[in-house]
């Protein structure tokens, strides 16, 4: 029989050994509980390259991830994972499978990880893309889908774009005899029209909130910092160092959008149009359909500031990649 003096005799004490049994059993409950997940549960993932420990596959990327996944692509398939971090990632190239991930398995998608950038731009991620599936990513899906995407609301529009060519066309009148780019005109021409559907509002005349460099600026920008690599993405222990300064530039540059979302709102304010009036639909630009929402008191349709802000970001901030 083995007594407490014989353990200590071999150097051990008695505390030791329960540490040592008691670390033992949770390495042990760990392990069946990997394993038996992996080969009952959990889906086999897709191939991919191997990373370094801790840091994963990130020292290996370049600033041009399109061209480094389009390589991956060729040697892994349409569909690879790598690890960044401690984060998982899955690239899907394949145009099939995107619609496949977006349209089918849209509410799966919906909780995917959501950079630092995403969440500034989007005020905590109040919109459609960013935003995490329940209910209110529901009520944001169905207000864009049925009041900001559909070809009723859109054909209703047409007014609006069709003033923003004959405003172009008129410049170049006045132009005559002078040198004109038209491609800057087009591109001008093509952020106005989204614009005035968005706001009702463009980026010329003595009222606007930003000039066309200044917002074009802002919007390249900020399709930058969204598809840049972020540290604080991939160690969220990071997250308050801001190391890379991705979100302090990121709330600089949604101040832009800001001064223009708060000065089309003050004036929209200010000059409501009249209920009783029967064309107002006709009129009915994005931020106006928006503005009625949040003065409805129904909570199923009713959305906040943030959330109007948000959904506004949407075509403003794409519209630079037209």
């Amino acid at each position: 029989m083995v007594t407490h003096h014989d353990v200590k005799h071999y150097g051990f004490d008695l505390f030791d050994i329960l540490i040592l049994l008691s670390l033992s059993a949770f390495a042990a409950l760990w392990f069946r509980r990997t394993t038996t997940n992996k080969s009952s549960s959990a889906p086999p993932l897709p191939p991919g390259p191997r990373g370094l420990p801790l840091v994963g596959y990130l020292p290996f990327l370049s600033p041009n991830l399109h061209r480094d996944f389009s390589e991956l692509a060729t040697v892994y398939g349409p569909i690879f994972k790598f690890w960044m971090g401690t984060k998982l990632c899955v690239v899907i190239t394949s145009p099939p499978l995107v619609g496949e991930v977006v349209r089918d398995q849209d509410t799966v998608f919906a909780n995917r990880d959501v950079s630092t950038c995403a969440l500034v731009a989007t005020h905590g991620g109040h919109d459609v893309a960013f935003a995490s599936y329940g209910p209110e990513w529901k009520k944001l899906r169905k207000i864009f889908v049925r009041e900001m995407s559909n070809n009723t609301v859109l054909n209703n529009l047409y007014g609006l774009r069709r003033e923003e060519v004959r405003k172009s066309v008129r410049h170049i009148y006045e132009k005559v005899k002078t040198t004109v780019d038209i491609g800057a005109l087009a591109f001008l021409t093509a952020i106005n029209s989204i614009m005035s559907m968005t706001i009702g509002a463009s980026l010329h005349g003595d009222n606007a909130a930003i000039d066309s460099d200044q917002f074009k600026k802002a919007a390249e920008d900020l399709v930058t910092l969204l598809g840049k690599p972020n540290v604080s993405d991939v160690f969220p222990a990071l997250k308050w160092f801001d190391i890379q300064g991705i979100e302090r530039d990121t709330r600089e540059i949604t101040r832009v959008f800001e001064v223009m979302f708060d000065s089309a709102m003050a004036e929209r304010k200010n000059n409501m149009i009249d209920p009783t009036d029967k064309k107002k639909d006709m009129r009915k630009d994005f931020l106006q359909f928006l503005m009625d929402l949040h003065e409805n008191e129904d909570g199923a349709t009713s959305i906040t500031m943030p959330e109007i802000k948000a959904l506004l970001m949407v075509p403003i901030s794409t519209a630079n990649l037209l």
